[in-house]
């Protein structure tokens, strides 16, 4: 039964890319909503879905490279170096500590995450494949908003901080991890960047198209709107924090006058006095005392933050060799550390320590020099990638909380896809394939009621 399912899904992943990114994203969200997975079958280790499908992605995305469909850029050279450093890590942890141990600790924060990224780096070209991709995401996360709601009607709005049983059980009092309302922040950066920057394909005549994509710009900023609700209502303060980041990102990134920049600052910070008056006078009623009690808990000595600093420093503190500092010490090996005289063998929850504990600054280095390649590609192709440069901010700071999930995974090989495309395409303003190269157009089509062929104007204008 388990070996029928798996020739399944690899012929889907072959045939079907599009039903292939479902899977992977889709798996994730029933791993939350019915509180993780049932083992398919055993081979040593309990195989999980997850499981079967990142083996599909990674046997896939390494035919296609071998075939030779995929021409060896300098960011896939370096997602292909870490897959080896995880590779040999998993060998030198199955020696050391059985096939077990060294699995469970790098299939999901390495292994998976990384056979996403491969998959869908190595996608074809196809022109729209990556705005099914995002509508993809979005789905995903109207469905984490769905579970967040559900879970408030069952036991209410409470402060993290508060802990409340139902029938002698402790649980969170968030409906969904920090994994799903990140997804939900990320998801207003692709609904406000997309009515911000448009497409490059101009509408057809007729005034029903033109309304239709009208009704449709202004109901993205409303939904982006709601996904940033619902991430400070859950609390997850990490998420917060790169909801910020992104946010002031964007505005020094976005391409405007001075003039509109200094306005928008003056804007944004006026807004925030004014909620904080509105909050302290007490308007948002029961929400905003939740609301606050989770801010005060990260100002306490004994916050989930400082838990995590004096982890990290106990894992930091600890002997190593050379070759540990070089290369890392292999996957199984264990994150014990005293914290608060109890001991704790969890994940670091800082994906940085994480990659030097298990790869080394080898790994490290890598990673680092990964993210910055990428950056610095998508920078030079135009204003259009300001969405994608968002969620690479995005999931550097998330670093520094958490180890990141498959599904960032599948957004970092959404941006080493465009790359690709852009390279394909002959240039930052040839060809419509990239879904955010060219993206203004739709916002000055829509105010002005006419089709405008930006990208031979701007193809005109760096010649």
């Amino acid at each position: 039964m388990g070996l029928a399912l798996f020739i399944v899904l690899l012929w889907i992943f072959t045939r079907h890319c599009n039903i292939a990114i479902g899977l992977l994203l889709g798996v994730q969200v029933w791993m939350i909503a019915a509180d993780g997975e049932v083992p398919v079958f055993d081979l040593g280790a309990s195989i999980y879905p997850s499981d079967l499908l990142a083996a599909c992605a990674m046997l896939v995305a390494g035919g296609r490279l071998l075939r030779r469909g995929v021409s060896p850029r300098a960011e896939l050279l370096l997602v292909l170096a870490l897959m080896c450093l995880i590779g040999w890590s998993i060998q030198r942890g199955i020696g050391a500590s059985g096939l077990p141990a060294a699995a469970n600790d790098a299939r999901v924060y390495f292994w998976h995450v990384f056979s996403s990224t491969l998959y869908v780096t190595t996608a074809p070209l196809k022109a729209g494949w990556a705005r099914t991709v995002v509508r993809l995401w979005l789905a995903s996360a109207a469905v984490y908003a769905v579970l967040s709601l559900v879970g408030w009607m069952d036991t209410g709005l409470r402060s993290v901080v508060d802990v409340a049983t139902v029938g002698g059980t402790t649980y969170d009092p968030r409906p969904v991890p920090a994994r799903a309302a990140l997804v939900l922040a990320q998801s207003a950066v692709l609904l406000l960047c997309s009515v911000s920057m448009g497409s490059a394909v101009p509408p057809k005549d007729g005034g029903p198209d033109r309304h239709r994509r009208r009704r449709g710009v202004r109901g993205k900023p409303l939904l982006a709107l709601l996904c940033l609700v619902l991430v400070v209502l859950l609390q997850h303060r990490t998420v917060w924090v790169i909801a910020a980041v992104m946010a002031v990102m964007w505005w020094a990134l976005r391409p405007a006058r001075a003039g509109q920049r200094l306005a928008a600052a003056a804007a944004a910070v006026l807004s925030l006095c004014m909620v904080a008056l509105t909050f302290a006078a007490g308007t948002f009623g029961s929400v905003g005392s939740v609301l606050a009690n989770s801010f005060e808990e990260t100002q306490d000595t004994n916050s989930t933050f400082s838990w995590r600093v004096l982890g990290w420093q106990e894992l930091m503190d600890a002997p190593r060799t050379m070759t540990q500092w070089l290369i890392g010490s292999p996957f199984g090996s264990g994150y014990d550390r005293w914290v608060g005289g109890v001991v704790i063998s969890v994940s670091p929850h800082d994906y940085y320590l994480h990659v030097l504990l298990r790869l080394g600054l080898a790994g490290l280095l890598v990673l680092l020099a990964l993210y910055v390649l990428v950056w610095w590609r998508l920078s030079r192709v135009g204003t259009g990638k300001l969405a994608l440069r968002l969620l690479l901010v995005s999931q550097l700071v998330l670093f520094v909380s958490y180890a990141p999930f498959p599904e960032q995974g599948v957004l970092l090989g959404l941006c080493l896809w465009q790359v690709r495309a852009d390279a394909a395409a002959g240039g930052p303003h040839v060809g419509a394939k990239p879904f955010l190269a060219q993206q203004r157009n739709d916002v000055r089509q829509v105010r002005d009621g006419s089709p405008v062929n930006t990208v031979k104007s701007q193809n005109q204008h760096t010649q």
